[in-house]
């Protein structure tokens, strides 16, 4: 089977520094471009230069959550194609539609 991979440029935002670590050497190791943000108000800062194709978001982060981080991007038509990833811990614990918010699929770590 012939397979093509694309490198995509993807962006974690998570303010444990181990998981961003972790995250982003796993997907370079990969062959994607990773960019990490330590909470949200960083990651909107990045999003001023750096158009990720995919973005892994942790919902627990000082300053802007993970929700507002969510819905401020899709209130941004500029990035309407980003592919948005919940990853965190209380993911399991909640009943949320992470659709509601803008995610397109949500992982518990």
């Amino acid at each position: 089977m012939n397979r093509k991979w694309y490198m995509n440029k993807i962006m974690v935002v998570d303010n444990d520094a181990m998981m961003l670590e972790f995250m982003s050497d796993l997907l370079n190791n990969k062959g994607h471009q990773v960019k990490t943000a330590i909470d949200g108000l960083a990651a909107l800062e990045a999003l001023k230069t750096y158009t990720p194709d995919i973005m892994f978001i942790d919902l627990v982060m000082p300053n802007i959550s993970g929700e507002k981080l969510c819905r401020a991007i899709r209130r941004n038509p500029e990035f309407k194609g980003i592919y948005i990833i919940i990853l965190s811990a209380i993911a399991a614990d909640l009943e949320m539609d992470f659709t509601e918010i803008g995610a397109d699929a949500c992982i518990a770590k």
